[in-house]
């Protein structure tokens, strides 16, 4: 669930919080900020991170990728360790082309540690879904 001041707030579109599923932009249908989702299409995807060597994900923190030979940034909105997972894991805004499963570098004290890209969703019911 996205909070509001940290993944999301008046400066964020809703497509690059994660939130397309609530809008349906292909129907006729009009609402209320339409015209500007259409004005401006999806720049980022809201994914999720879990960190695969030692350290602690926290907000702000940069994400780098390389996808074809292209380097791009992406942003940590929120990061904690996660008890459940015994890993530190985040959810971020990343670049377009990022795939669930790719790995990506984090920006921690000035070392690049490795992160794997995957579905926002981490554990549900007490099961592991990462």
């Amino acid at each position: 669930m996205n909070l509001y001041g940290q993944d999301m707030d008046e400066t964020v579109s809703p497509l690059d919080a994660g939130l397309a599923w609530t809008v349906d932009l292909l129907a006729a249908r009009d609402f209320v900020g339409k015209t500007a989702l259409l004005a401006n299409p999806q720049q980022k995807q809201f994914l999720g991170l879990v960190l695969l060597d030692r350290g602690v994900l926290r907000a702000h923190q940069k994400v780098f990728t390389e996808v074809n030979g292209t380097s791009s940034e992406g942003e940590i909105t929120s990061g904690t360790f996660s008890p459940t997972l015994q890993q530190s894991i985040a959810l971020a805004r990343l670049p377009i082309d990022v795939a669930i499963g790719d790995t990506v570098k984090v920006e921690i004290r000035d070392k690049k540690l490795a992160a794997r890209v995957v579905k926002p969703c981490f554990v549900r019911n007490g099961k592991t879904l990462v």
